[in-house]
């Protein structure tokens, strides 16, 4: 540019600058002076705009000097250190359409390029870019760039770059495997298809779920064997999306490939499997695959059974149903075996009429479902079938046993005359647990007369049976008759319960149910008596005679502790879980063994749960609501801080004694009986429970306290207002509520609420994590404020 002209357009920039946003003859002369000097003047137009704060005049003319000569004079501005110059050669590069956008892609592989300007630009000239010239770019660029890149392929990718995206999938950047899987999914076809198959099997699991995705959204047919494996996926985010893309795709085939997965050793493999088939399985599916398992050894059998019956949704259990009266023995027997382990009452009228089969294992296996079932309308029938043969009566009255119901108790009486051992030893023992107060005189001389018995081990449970009556049915001033031949009048009623208990000190497996006062457990606990039964098992209060305290031992269900895995997982559990040290927590002291039975040993807290004071559905007065869950936060703080995530708060196991202190208890069991700390199956087997549940806990994302958070939210709602936040007809109607996030706000339901405390809840209860409160100290410090000032 010569002297005068660089005077000129000075002169001219000076003006526009000089006029801002007016219009006057001087700025029409000096902008048409400044298209005269055309592209001398783009530097000085680029460095005025950064100064200024009406740009449109600037703006104009940098637009209608922008071509392909004068592009590098933009790019240079764009890639400045002159912030406001490059957001005007931004302006003027989105608006001209005089020069190639493609030229702008080299600049996204210098390092300092800005990025987001360029990526603004481009967008607005997607239509005119060389896509496969983006492509090649993505191994090339800095890695903040690729967002932009992948979001400007997205918008400009059409069905043509699915084979080159197909070849893109080589790349050694899992990332960009796994956008570009995402972008080949919105192009249907065999190359998309065949291709996402392929990335099925890569190394990377955020690849595999993104070929997942890609192929549950095809829309084609897709071959499921390679899905099916993944159901095995060591990661748990990506087994879960397997099972939502073989629900998706909904092939004809799926069910004969989950054949092998219901007879693995793993439990959760197997129970993936029932996953799907609760979606995609009919009667005659569910017929195909057990008889695949035909020729199965037994074990594999009752695996799969198992699997079938505890997770088994609403097609499975109708189809298992329905095979309870086919032709086939086979199917008949494991259709029943499935029912004994549902233990669905829908089960009860086929299971009834089942006891008339013609075949033994299935009459007695439906007289143990019956039993489990607890329904009481089963006692009519079951009387029926102990009048029959000996084998008949045996199981009858075990199921008898297992309803609890006394009104059995006269029949099975009759039952002890019976010429076959199995049926009186089977009835004594039931008597033991369904004799009533005022039935104890009558069964006690039954069983006095059958003390002489010339069979020992029948004379043996006869006397046990009837100390033991004595001892819980007779008050302790009245006298203790003798109950057979060569008693010794010396011995007490409790010494000889202890001495023949199989609980004893003799070792061997302890049955809780079977401990009676005074048991002593390993030479060490003295039993005291049971406290209740909780989901995993009999929780006994017991003096531990070493350190002369009393202290709770919380037994391990036999279903739990026969699974060599669940043991583990408890003693890992508990191994965190004892970090919390803190007065408003229940201090958990050991894992022992007795034998082959184990138990948690933890602090004893006489106390009732927050469950009991919020059964009648009315809200607690405010203070001591406020007061009640501030001393939760306490305890969940100090468990917060030593990285301990209960998994399972609600007010069940928020414990209350009588001087208003309140403790945390059951750490870490939640989690201990899950395959995974975030783990949810589709039909209820879950790591919390349904009315407390958090979202991310519901769509088996990661947890950690602010899941807990969420959860004392919940029971906040229940507190204050009297319900839970979410109703419905089912466990899974109330998570999908959970995930929707739209309860009602508790002042509605209870109009008294103070404002601070409505926002606090709701706060709590956000279904985002990150909008809630982000620790416990947080929520306690505004729950205090509340306290204090409640209006």
């Amino acid at each position: 540019m010569s002297l005068l002209d660089g005077y000129k357009a000075g002169k001219a920039v000076a003006t526009l600058v000089a006029a801002g946003a007016a219009t006057t003859p001087e700025t029409r002369n000096a902008a048409q002076t400044l298209k005269q000097i055309g592209a001398p003047a783009i530097p000085r137009l680029l460095s005025a705009v950064a100064d200024v704060e009406h740009t449109a005049v600037i703006d104009a003319l940098l637009v209608s000097l922008l071509d392909n000569r004068t592009l590098p004079a933009y790019l240079e501005a764009l890639t400045g250190a002159e912030p406001g110059a490059a957001e005007g050669a931004a302006r003027a590069l989105a608006k001209s359409t005089r020069y190639d956008p493609n030229r702008l892609l080299d600049l996204l592989e210098q390092p300092e390029a800005p990025a987001a300007l360029i990526a603004r630009v481009l967008k607005v000239h997607r239509a005119r870019l060389d896509v496969r010239r983006l492509l090649s770019l993505l191994d090339k660029v800095p890695g903040r760039t690729r967002p932009g890149l992948f979001q400007l392929l997205a918008e400009a990718a059409t069905p043509d770059l699915a084979p080159a995206l197909a070849d893109k999938t080589a790349s050694p950047d899992p990332l960009v495997r796994a956008r570009v899987a995402e972008l080949l999914a919105r192009f249907p076809g065999e190359t998309a298809r065949d291709t996402l198959v392929r990335l099925l099997a890569d190394p990377n699991k955020a690849v595999r779920q993104a070929a997942l995705e890609g192929l549950a959204g095809l829309g084609m047919a897709v071959p499921v064997a390679p899905v099916c494996q993944l159901l095995a996926d060591p990661d748990m985010t990506v087994q879960t999306k397997a099972i939502e893309t073989l629900v998706a795709l909904r092939h004809p085939d799926t069910v004969k490939h989950l054949i092998t997965l219901l007879q693995d050793e793993s439990e959760y493999l197997r129970r993936a499997a029932v996953e799907v088939l609760n979606e995609v399985g009919d009667q005659r599916a569910i017929k195909d695959l057990l008889n695949a398992l035909r020729d199965a050894d037994w074990w594999v059998k009752v695996r799969a059974a198992d699997a079938l019956g505890k997770i088994g949704g609403p097609k499975v259990f109708d189809a298992v149903l329905s095979l309870i009266g086919d032709p086939d023995e086979f199917m008949r027997r494991t259709a029943v075996e499935i029912l004994n382990t549902s233990k669905d009452q829908r089960a009860f009228d086929h299971l009834v009429g089942a006891l008339g089969d013609e075949d033994w294992w299935v009459r007695e296996r439906a007289a143990d479902a019956l039993g489990a079932l607890g329904d009481t309308r089963a006692v009519a029938p079951l009387l029926e079938l102990m009048g029959g043969d000996e084998r008949g009566a045996r199981v009858a009255i075990r199921a008898l046993a297992a309803l609890g119901d006394s009104r059995a108790v006269e029949p099975i009486v009759a039952q002890l005359k019976r010429e076959d051992a199995g049926v009186r030893k089977e009835a004594v023992r039931a008597l033991r647990t369904l004799t009533s107060v005022e039935q104890a005189d009558a069964v006690q001389a039954a069983l006095t007369e059958l003390a002489g018995t010339a069979d020992p081990e029948v004379s043996m449970i006869a006397q046990d049976t009837a100390r033991t009556l004595i001892a819980e049915h007779r008050p302790p001033s009245a006298p203790q008759p003798g109950v057979g031949a060569g008693e010794d009048p010396g011995d007490s009623a409790e010494t000889l319960m202890v001495d023949l208990s199989p609980a004893s000190s003799r070792g061997g497996t302890v049955d809780p149910s079977e401990l009676r006062a005074g048991t002593m457990l390993a030479d060490r606990y003295r039993v005291i008596r049971k406290v209740g039964e909780g989901a995993f098992g009999v929780v006994m209060l017991v003096e531990d005679t070493m350190v002369r305290d009393e202290i709770i031992l919380k037994f391990i269900s036999p279903h739990f502790a026969s699974d060599r895995s669940m043991i583990e997982r408890f003693v890992h559990e508990l191994r965190y879980a004892r970090r919390t040290t803190h007065e408003n927590v229940i201090r958990i002291y050991d894992f022992v063994s007795f034998g082959r039975s184990c138990a948690i040993s933890m602090e004893y807290f006489p106390s009732h749960s927050l469950a009991d004071e919020l059964k009648d559905h009315r809200p607690l007065e405010l203070q001591r609501g406020l007061k009640i869950v501030t001393e939760v936060c306490s305890g969940m703080s100090a468990a917060q801080t030593a990285g301990v995530v209960h998994r399972d708060l609600k007010p069940a196991n928020i414990l209350i004694d009588d001087q208003a202190l309140v403790k945390v208890v059951d750490f870490g069991l939640a989690a201990a009986a899950s395959q995974n700390d975030s783990r949810l199956t589709k039909t209820g087997i879950l790591v919390g429970t349904p009315s407390y549940m958090a979202p991310e806990q519901v769509r088996g994302r990661a947890i950690d306290s602010r899941t807990d958070i969420y959860a004392l939210g919940t029971s906040m709602y229940e507190i204050f207002t009297g319900r839970t936040p979410y109703q419905g007809e089912d466990s899974m109607a109330v998570l999908f509520q959970h995930v929707e996030g739209k309860a009602e706000p508790p002042c509605s339901l209870n109009p008294d609420l103070p404002g601070a405390l409505d926002a606090a809840i709701m706060k709590a209860m956000a279904v985002d994590p990150d909008a809630r409160y982000q620790s416990f100290e947080q929520l306690r410090c505004d729950l205090a404020a509340i306290a204090e000032n409640p209006h």
